[in-house]
């Protein structure tokens, strides 16, 4: 005798969906499993059409969120639909958009950067990539990538901007202006104490300006003997 895959009933007085449901069953999960399909196809299809990564991300959330609901009626096959297949396969999707869009990101500042004229110029397009990176954390379940990203990209940004300052300051030194380039080191040096990178990766930058500006005339920094 069939028995209903869902609730295990089996009975000459019930009948039974296409899914495998008896018709009390089918009565009170069968919109609820062809609400989840439907929603897949619909997301799905938001997903396609999203130009935009906040967009394409929260399209795949909503797939991934009508498979569980597929998933969590196991027994049951849904024509055209393996919901375990499917979820790792949007897992998957959702890893690669993150991915590409760390790239787009870190790709548009580092080409907007190479253009700009000044530190703060340089570090603009850096903070923008890092801003937009840091918003979709609050539509991921792991964020891991993204925070790794933006420690790299915080990480280059310093050091651009630290490099910038030194060739300035080489510069100013050929010039025959050894108070301009002291000034420069200086600033390098308080660039790199005050971003978001821990002085201990950049402690050799910091010696290195250090280095300058003792050798120009200055006072070392608070992180040696005194102030700047």
């Amino acid at each position: 005798m069939t028995a209903c895959i869902h609730c295990g009933t089996a009975s000459q007085f019930l009948t039974y969906d296409s899914l495998g449901l008896c018709h009390h069953c089918s009565a009170e999960h069968a919109p609820v499993i062809a609400a989840a399909i439907q929603g897949i196809a619909a997301a799905t299809e938001r997903r396609t059409r999203a130009r935009r990564v906040e967009d394409q991300l929260a399209a795949i959330s909503q797939s991934m969120d009508h498979c569980r609901t597929l998933q969590s009626y196991s027994g049951l096959s849904f024509q055209g639909i393996d919901a375990a297949a499917l979820m790792a396969e949007l897992e998957q999707v959702r890893t690669d958009t993150i991915e590409q869009s760390v790239r787009d990101h870190w790709f548009e500042a580092r080409e907007r950067a190479r253009d700009a004229t000044t530190p703060n110029a340089m570090s603009r397009p850096y903070a923008r990539a890092i801003e937009r990176l840091q918003a979709l954390k609050d539509i991921v379940d792991d964020a891991s990538v993204i925070e790794k990203a933006v420690i790299v990209l915080r990480a280059e940004r310093d050091a651009l901007v630290f490099e910038d300052f030194v060739r300035q300051a080489r510069l100013a030194e050929q010039q025959g202006r050894a108070g301009r380039a002291r000034d420069l080191y200086i600033e390098a040096v308080f660039w790199l104490r005050n971003d978001s990178t821990p002085d201990a990766y950049q402690a050799d930058r910091i010696a290195q300006a250090e280095e300058q500006i003792e050798r120009l005339g200055g006072r070392p920094s608070a992180g040696r003997t005194g102030m700047l």
